[in-house]
């Protein structure tokens, strides 16, 4: 006879999660839905009056019950700032389960023969983008081990990485490395319970980039007529549209999962 199916569950209510680069954009609304969710939420940006800012307004908008939203500044690729707010998570909340590893720049936008496309450049995108990644991945997991309950890490890459474009060759590597870094560590840290997905947006419209996408008035601009007419649904994609999925990734419904990533994208990547 068959047993009864366990039905899914997408509440976070008891874990503790941290998101890098969570005060802006992409970050700042998947922090939020994680939040709403039930979780307590610890989020990274570089200066203390943007981290005490959101998680203020965080705690005052999203969550339900007392203040499950704490800040703390760091740069993801500096080795103690890193050390830092794992420290401050566990003294403030016990444990950590999941990471979301969201922190990144664009860099410059150069062709590679040109000169603006420099190694200064490269080199800023590749420490933040890539080794950032990696360095808070590594931190995170060995705290995850140390605790014995497994965990999970989500990295957040990009469509760019799977796909080469004009003028995007640091963020394009950089994310195609973090595709590979979510791979390698999925394999070694899967006997520990820890899950490793990546997460793949293409074009989607934040609070950042609103002036290249949406005129005063809440129009669409050209730029964004020509970049929705790269997608299957001829539009881009909105901030819950991203932060949604990561927050069901970060549940129990998908720790089967690991060492691969998903494209969220309207079909960007699968013609037109």
């Amino acid at each position: 006879m068959a047993r009864d199916i366990a039905m899914p569950s997408f509440d976070l209510t008891g874990k503790t999660i941290i998101v890098t680069g969570g005060t802006k954009g992409l970050g700042h609304g998947i922090a939020a839905t994680l939040a709403h969710y039930g979780a307590n939420v610890v989020i990274t940006a570089r200066t203390v009056k943007d981290c005490e800012t959101v998680a203020a307004e965080l705690n005052e908008k999203y969550v339900r019950g007392n203040n499950r939203v704490i800040g703390v500044p760091a740069d993801s690729s500096k080795q103690a700032d890193i050390d830092n707010v794992i420290a401050k998570t566990i003294e403030n909340f016990g444990e950590l389960n999941i990471l979301v590893n969201n922190a990144g720049i664009s860099g410059k936008t150069a062709k590679i023969l040109t000169d603006e496309c420099d190694e200064e450049n490269f080199d800023k995108v590749i420490a933040v983008n890539l080794k950032g990644v990696f360095l808070f991945a590594k931190a995170a997991a060995k705290q995850m081990v140390t605790q014995g309950k497994g965990g999970k890490i989500i990295n957040i890459a990009s469509v760019g990485g799977l796909v080469g474009g004009p003028g995007v060759v640091a963020y394009g590597a950089s994310k195609a490395g973090v595709i590979s870094l979510t791979k390698t560590m999925g394999n070694e840290f899967g006997r520990e319970g820890i899950n490793v997905i990546a997460v793949c947006p293409g074009y989607v419209v934040t609070p950042l980039n609103e002036d290249i996408f949406l005129n005063e008035d809440g129009t669409p601009t050209k730029i964004y007529e020509l970049s929705a007419k790269n997608t299957a649904v001829r539009r881009l994609g909105e901030i819950e549209e991203i932060a949604g999925p990561v927050c069901a990734l970060c549940s129990d419904c998908f720790s089967y999962m690991t060492g691969t990533y998903i494209v969220i994208d309207g079909g960007q990547t699968i013609g037109r």
